[in-house]
């Protein structure tokens, strides 16, 4: 067998030393059940920055788990130092300049078992884990990357701590390629030194839900159903209020969308909307308002919404 030359040698040396380390896709989904994992039962604290086009904000995060509950604080570090407080029974929205206090019903709970979505995420989505050296945040750290299957959701470029498996920088990517928007901790601490949420506030009794009064009877409410959702998305929450309005959140076990219906309400929003890397679409269906929201690809809204139908 003839000698390869030198310079072919050293040509396929570099070739072979620049091919990423790609794990089976059986790594890739073990890195995204730790990371669901770590991200509601974890007790973490850090400094992170949020992109969407030439727009950067800094936010301060402290998350802790108590009595099988999440709690969280998060707070703006730009302009208004805006809050939201996720609490047992809550999740309160404070906004200081106008003195307003928003709370809403908190259905979030621990994922009992995040390995239960994997089929479906393999479904529609591609997992591929490249296990190269990485340092994100001042951590060893590697990077989870998850391709969609079709063009009704976005993919994901995930750098996750090796130790924690908590996710660094997160980046949310268009079809074509383009970052929609990402997220990059500057400082992170997880352990027993976690700040108390409720410093310099009683931040937890901001989020206990009022009693409610004159709520419409549930049986005067509209039921709706829903046919048509897009492929993968299944109904997963769904709350109410005093006025009559529903909200439902539906999942493909990464992305989410919240459709929120309003009876007999004014136009709000007709077509589609976008702020920062969120989309909505909103339109007047059974004389309802409807508002799909979520980070999902417009068409994918549009047929959320659409599939709403009263029983």
């Amino acid at each position: 067998m003839p000698a390869v030359p030198d310079r072919l040698k050293a040509l396929l040396l570099l070739l072979l030393l620049g091919l990423p380390s790609l794990a089976g896709a059986d790594a890739a989904a073990d890195w995204l059940v730790r990371m669901r994992q770590a991200v509601h039962q974890l007790d973490y604290e850090g400094r992170f920055v949020y992109q969407v086009g030439d727009r950067l904000e800094g936010m301060y995060v402290v998350h802790r788990v108590r009595d099988g509950h999440e709690l969280e604080r998060l707070v703006a570090l730009d302009g208004e130092p805006k809050q939201v407080i996720r609490g047992e029974q809550g999740v309160a929205c404070l906004e200081p300049r106008s003195h307003h206090i928003s709370v809403v019903g908190n259905r979030a709970g621990i994922l009992k078992d995040p390995a239960e979505d994997l089929d479906g995420i393999a479904a529609h989505y591609e997992l591929r884990l490249d296990e190269r050296p990485l340092r994100t945040a001042g951590r060893p750290a590697l990077q989870l990357e998850i391709r969609p299957r079709d063009r009704l959701r976005f993919g994901y470029r995930i750098e996750l701590d090796r130790e924690t498996a908590l996710p660094l920088r997160s980046v949310l990517l268009e079809h074509d390629g383009r970052v929609r928007s990402q997220t990059l901790f500057v400082d992170l601490k997880t352990g027993r030194d976690i700040t108390p949420i409720e410093k310099d506030l009683s931040a937890l009794a901001l989020t206990r839900m009022p009693a409610r009064a004159a709520a419409m009877p549930r049986d005067s409410r509209v039921q709706w159903q829903f046919r048509g959702l897009p492929p993968g998305f299944r109904l997963i929450t769904e709350g109410s209020s005093d006025s009559g309005g529903r909200h439902f959140v539906f999942t493909d076990g990464l992305a989410s969308v919240s459709l929120y219906i309003e009876p007999g309400a004014e136009p709000l929003l007709q077509g589609f909307s976008r702020i920062g890397a969120t989309g909505a679409y909103g339109a007047r269906r059974h004389g309802h308002q409807l508002v799909a929201v979520g980070e999902v690809p417009r068409r994918t809204l549009r047929l959320i919404a659409e599939a709403a139908q009263p029983r």
